[in-house]
Order: C-alpha cells, then sequence, then structure tokens
C-alpha cells in the first residue's frame, strides 16, 4: 500500500475542465423527508439586482445556523425577526430558549433556529433560504451601525453534509453516488462480468495487528477522531467502556450532539440518539441494509490494522443513510475544543463526509474557522474528497490548501481514492486542494457482523448457496473516499507515535513535521517484511 502525495495542483485542460463542474446533490425524496430537508435548484429562486445565482445544495428546510451569541441577546433576535417578517417568518421562541439556556459565551458557537410562520400570515413557506436572503438583505439597507454586524452577517444554511462511501454514480453505474435509500451494492452478487465498488462480505482469517501496551509505548496513545456513524461490537474491538480500548467514545460529548437537534414544535424529523450504529433500515418493511450502516466500524478498522497502538474516539454525526447534520457536526467540533482546552489529547480529525455549497467557500466560512480553531490547537485535519467523480469544490476537502492569516496551523489534507492496481478511482473527485491519493477501493475492513438484511443469496439449495449480500459477517470490502481518508489519518498516527516520547516541542510543529515525513518518505505503510 502506497500513499501519494501531489505538489502541484492538478490542473484543468485549455478548453474544458476535467469532469463535470456541475455536479450537484441527488438526494432520494424519503431522505430529504426523513431529515427535513430540500435541494436548492438555482433556476427556481429569485434573484435581486446584482445577485449571483446560487449553485446547487441540500439544507433543511426551515432551520438557520445562527451564532449563539445572537440569539441570546434580544435585540439581535428582534432585527433578525424584522428582516424575516419581510417573508412571513420569525424565530421560534422554543430555539431562542435552547440557546439561553445552553449559556454561550462570545466564541463562537453554532446553533440550530427554527423558523416558524409570522403571527396573522396565511400560505407561507418556512424556506431557509428566502428567509437568510432576507436578513442580508435587511443588513443591506441598515445604515446605522450595528454592534454585532459581522455575527449577523455570518448566519447560514443548516447544511446537510453526507458520508461518501459509493453506491452508483445514476445511470453511469460508477460508483460514487454518497447517499441513496437503500443497499449499497448495486449489482446483484455474480450477476455481472466485471466487479463493482459496493460493500462485499468478504472472509478474513488473520486476526487484528498486535497492539503494545502503554508500558511497551512510553507514552500517551495517539488519538485520531472520527465523526461517522457510531460505534458497534466486534470481534477485533474490546467494549468501549475498556479503560485502554482501542475504538472509544465520550457520553458527554455524545449528548451535546443529540441536544444539538433543532427544536421542531410538532415536527418529527429523524435524529441521532446515543453512540452506537443501530443499523437502522431504511425501510423496515422490505428490511435492506442502509446504505451507510457499518460506515464508522470501517473507518475504525483501516486505523487499526495501520495505527494499533492509537485510539479512535468516535462520535456519532452521520445517520446511517449518510446524511451528517450541519449543526451535529458543530456540536462535534465545540466538544473537541472544549476538550483540548481541557487538557485532553486530539491528534488526528478524520472527515469522511463532505458538502457542495450555494455560494462556494464563503457559505463553509463558519466550519472552516471552527475547524482551524482546532488546527490551531495542533490538530491534524483529514477529509475525504468526495465520490461525484467531478471537480466542484467538496467541503470541508476543497478547503484543505486555503492559505489562513496569523501563527502556522497544522495541517489540512483533501484525500481522494486509488483502485487496487494505482490508477485513481474512477468515482473520485479532484479539486486543486485534493493533494493526497489512497486506496479507496475494494478497502477490507471491520463491519458489524450483528447487522443482517433481508436481500437473500441469489441462488439457494438449502445448505449450499451463492454469495448472500445482506450476509455481511465481521469483515467487508467497501469504496469510497470515505476510506482513503482514514487510511491517511492512520498513516499520520503511525508516525506521530514515534514521537509519543518527545517533550518540548509544540503540537502544530510536531503535526507538521509528521505530514512532511509522509510526504518525503512514500514508502508503503504499512511496512511489509516478507516471511
Amino acid at each position: 500500500m502506497t500513499i501519494d502525495y501531489i505538489p502541484e495542483a492538478p490542473k484543468s485542460g485549455p478548453a474544458e475542465q476535467f469532469g463535470p463542474s456541475w455536479q450537484g446533490f441527488t438526494l432520494p425524496r424519503e431522505i430529504l423527508d426523513r431529515h427535513g430537508a430540500k435541494v436548492l435548484d438555482p433556476w427556481a429562486v429569485g434573484l435581486d439586482d446584482g445577485e449571483t445565482r446560487p449553485d446547487t445544495t441540500v439544507y433543511r428546510a426551515d432551520v438557520l445556523l445562527v451564532p449563539g451569541h445572537l440569539l441570546v441577546n434580544r435585540d439581535d433576535t428582534d432585527f433578525i425577526n424584522t428582516a424575516l417578517a419581510d417573508v412571513g417568518l420569525k424565530l421560534s421562541e422554543e430555539s431562542i430558549e435552547r440557546a439561553r439556556r445552553r449559556q454561550v459565551d462570545r466564541e463562537t458557537v453554532w446553533l440550530p433556529a427554527v423558523l416558524t410562520i409570522g403571527e396573522g400570515r396565511l400560505d407561507v413557506k418556512a424556506d431557509a433560504w428566502p428567509a437568510l436572503r432576507a436578513i442580508r438583505r435587511a443588513l443591506r439597507r441598515e445604515s446605522r451601525p450595528l454592534a454585532d454586524r459581522q455575527g449577523l452577517e455570518q448566519i447560514c444554511l443548516d447544511h446537510l453534509f453526507v458520508g461518501s462511501a459509493t453506491s452508483g454514480i445514476g445511470s453511469l453505474d460508477l460508483g460514487g453516488e454518497p447517499a441513496t435509500s437503500g443497499h449499497a451494492v448495486t449489482d446483484e452478487p455474480g450477476g455481472h462480468s466485471r466487479p463493482g465498488y459496493g460493500r462485499t462480505p468478504v472472509t478474513v482469517v488473520a486476526g487484528p495487528p498486535r497492539r503494545r501496551s502503554l508500558e511497551e509505548l512510553g507514552g500517551p496513545r495517539i488519538t485520531v477522531v472520527t465523526l461517522d456513524t457510531g460505534v458497534a461490537a466486534h470481534p477485533w474491538f474490546r467494549p468501549v467502556s475498556d479503560p485502554d480500548a482501542f475504538l472509544t467514545v465520550d457520553p458527554a460529548g455524545q449528548q451535546l450532539i443529540e441536544d444539538s437537534h433543532p427544536a421542531y414544535q410538532g415536527r418529527d424529523i429523524a435524529k441521532l440518539v446515543g453512540h452506537e450504529d443501530l443499523g437502522h433500515l431504511p425501510n423496515p418493511l422490505v428490511g435492506t441494509l442502509n446504505s451507510h450502516t457499518g460506515h464508522g466500524l470501517m473507518l475504525a478498522g483501516l486505523i487499526a490494522q495501520i495505527a494499533p497502538d492509537a485510539r479512535v474516539l468516535m462520535y456519532k454525526v452521520m445517520h446511517s443513510d449518510g446524511v451528517v447534520p450541519g449543526e451535529a457536526l458543530h456540536a462535534a467540533l465545540d466538544r473537541l475544543v472544549e476538550l483540548l482546552d481541557g487538557g485532553q489529547s486530539v491528534d488526528v480529525l478524520c472527515c469522511s463526509f463532505g458538502a457542495f455549497a450555494e455560494t462556494g467557500s464563503p457559505a463553509m466560512q463558519a466550519l472552516f474557522d471552527k475547524v482551524n480553531q482546532l488546527r490551531a490547537r495542533g490538530v491534524i485535519v483529514v477529509n475525504a474528497a468526495g465520490n461525484y467523480a467531478t471537480t466542484r469544490p467538496f467541503y470541508l476537502a476543497a478547503l484543505s490548501e486555503t492559505p489562513v492569516q496569523g501563527p502556522p496551523l497544522a495541517p489540512m489534507l483533501g484525500v481522494a481514492a486509488k483502485n487496487p492496481d494505482g490508477s485513481i478511482a474512477i468515482f473520485s473527485n479532484e479539486h486543486p486542494a485534493v493533494r493526497w491519493r489512497a486506496p479507496g477501493a475494494m478497502v477490507v475492513s471491520t463491519f458489524p457482523p450483528q447487522f443482517h438484511g433481508a436481500q437473500n443469496a441469489t441462488l439457494s439449495t438449502g445448505e449450499r448457496a451463492s454469495l448472500d449480500g445482506d450476509a455481511m459477517g465481521a469483515h467487508c470490502a467497501w469504496s469510497g473516499t470515505s476510506f482513503a481518508a482514514p487510511i491517511v489519518a492512520g498513516a499520520i498516527a503511525a508516525e506521530l507515535t514515534k514521537t509519543v516520547q518527545q517533550v518540548g516541542v509544540s503540537r502544530v510543529e510536531r503535526a507538521r513535521a509528521a505530514v512532511d515525513v509522509l510526504i518525503d518518505d512514500k514508502v508503503a505503510r504499512p511496512e511489509i517484511v516478507p516471511i
């Protein structure tokens, strides 16, 4: 296995960009309804004079992400509500009260604010996009200086991010659409002469790699944080309650994520509960596995194969259909800042998901600022490039090479996927900020053996049967930049493990040195010793 670094950004050709730069989300209706979301259609929205037409994105239909300190200040909420009155909306009082109970400080904490219909208004749709435009319009026409204008300008959509495991790009059947409503195997087993990229059960005869004890290690374990579908029991991993477990959780942080769920009034949408991957079925009456069931455990197993001496701290921010709500992502990042400031160790953050943005990088500035708080504290951030076979910016990966003013930060990496033969996987996105490539096609890792769906073997004669795509067992092969990212994160963790006995080196300096080694080294990881 090799990890490649591309020192110069890939360039488009003289006539056309490589790949469709316009590619957008195509989530099924049932997923949008499950999460109270909608797709922004750039050709169906109003525009003011001089306003630029937005791009496609997916967002909670009636929620805005608002800096928490604005929600606790009555003058600010009055200004927002006055602006929203132009489109017949207002902030729900329940959202405001929840922010006040949170007792946010001046450091930006982003909280979901649900939009409700204004008093006496009829036939009004609670839509966050025209609501956001109304607030920005009010700011433009405001003549008097506002004490917290910058905070008001930072109000944004509550984007839905998606996990980047492959399950097919529409009719092209190349692999790459990162979220579907059903099974992640695109073909019936044995139905085609060529292999597919979908989730496939495999048999692994080896056990987990040897993990050194803390005494042998001689220093603290490197912590890799994964934000994904949560943990599940597996023969490779001790229970999360074990004091020195490889796969661990943070109940207090997970509760913060759970509490970030928008305060709807009488509206039931999918909610993240607890830290476990529960293997929820998209349709219990049919019973096939959901598209991202086991996604998080795949990530943990890949890191374990490369950096067994580290530990993985997983936060459940992704539903089993692959959707990552923006407010849950912000809550997880807030918790990591809190842990670091409290003296706990976080070394690498792995994000195997992303989103397209309606106004490009400015729409993701709030999230970028929060990630940079972690980087300033020495956390290396590794992002999946996405699986749309496009050059359109996929965030956060598309921000990986963005310069930041001020003191040096820990590196931020965008990772594309390679096929087993080293070629670029057909589904993998490309972008000037995506400089890393790692194996991401049909990689083998851990899967929850207790999860089984209703898809049957194609042929069965009692004791004999063909491969059953829903009888996963304890391991599977799966594809996506989702899995290239933790391979890079694991390689970084293995490199950082060599430094655990160092003292007097700043965390940012150590992080930058570890990534420099991977750039210069280009050795196979893990190192192979012939027998």
